[in-house]
């Protein structure tokens, strides 16, 4: 350990290969990894409940992680982030340890980010290669899959669950218990209480206006799957049906993996799905399907 002092904090299991500064305050059950940097003024705690961090890791200055948390390898914290303090819930004992976060590898938390533990049996989750930008929030219990980008002063409630490529722009926001599905999009400024289904673009409040199809070019998708996610994104929501009544007709081609995942998402959502009112607006990554 590269430090000015000659020893680990008592209780701690500093690699010999990580850095960590002389005002680095690390104290209780925390291992850090080889190749991990602790920047000025970092606060690592594993008072209430272990840290582990992983290798390559960097926290930048002045950030803080709480126990209970798992950090895989090359994350990057910088200045100001919190990561696993207790739920906003008055209810909630700070003191109890519950199941704490568990946090992947590669991913960048800009200045600000905060993200609480979860409050069930399960973690708070966050999966790999997610960019969460300045003064963005994770509550308890959610869960966040790999490769998403999370804009700045965007919020995301306890229990969401957010699969992985979606991108949510700046100041938006999702309910408790909202989904968002792959490759979908949230537009700045706008917000989901229910669910988003995959590579659907959300332009207001729960309006599904659109298909994500830059994401899905992006993404590799092939013409026969960029055009049955639009047949989806009509019968869903131009066909004159209410989404449940056009149901049938997307089980009819039960067997197309395309249609199957949108089949299982939408029988997953308790809180029901967005609704289609409204058209994309100019200059979102889009594609109007009328």
């Amino acid at each position: 350990m590269t430090s000015s002092t000659p020893v680990a904090p008592a209780g701690a299991r500093v690699h010999p290969d990580a850095t960590v500064h002389r005002t680095a305050v690390i104290e209780g059950d925390v291992e850090i990894g080889p190749g991990t940097t602790i920047g000025p003024g970092c606060v690592v705690l594993g008072t209430v409940g272990p840290v582990r961090i992983g290798a390559g890791c960097t926290l930048v200055a002045n950030a803080i992680v709480n126990g209970p948390i798992t950090l895989g390898d090359g994350n990057v914290l910088y200045p100001n982030v919190s990561l696993g303090f207790a739920p906003q819930d008055i209810g909630f004992d700070p003191q109890k340890a519950g199941a704490g976060c568990v946090i992947g590898n590669r991913n960048v938390f800009r200045e600000g980010t905060t993200v609480h533990r979860g409050k069930t049996a399960e973690p708070t989750r966050i999966g790999d290669g997610n960019l969460w930008m300045t003064n963005t929030h994770l509550g308890h219990d959610g869960v966040v899959g790999n490769n998403c980008i999370i804009g700045s002063g965007s919020v995301l409630g306890g229990h969401v669950e957010v699969a992985d490529k979606v991108i949510i722009g700046g100041l938006a926001a999702m309910h408790q218990f909202a989904r968002a599905g792959r490759g979908s999009f949230i537009s700045g400024c706008s917000g989901v209480t229910n669910a988003l289904p995959p590579w659907f673009i959300c332009t207001s409040i729960d309006v599904a206006a659109s298909v994500n199809l830059i994401g899905l070019r992006r993404s590799g998708a092939s013409r026969e799957t960029i055009e049955t996610t639009r047949w989806v994104f009509k019968t869903l929501y131009r066909s004159g049906c209410a989404p449940q009544q056009a149901m049938p007709l997307l089980e009819a081609r039960a067997g197309d993996p395309v249609v199957d995942e949108y089949v299982a998402f939408i029988r997953a959502s308790k809180r029901g799905i967005c609704h289609g009112t409204g058209r994309a607006r100019r200059g979102h990554a889009a594609i109007d399907v009328d």
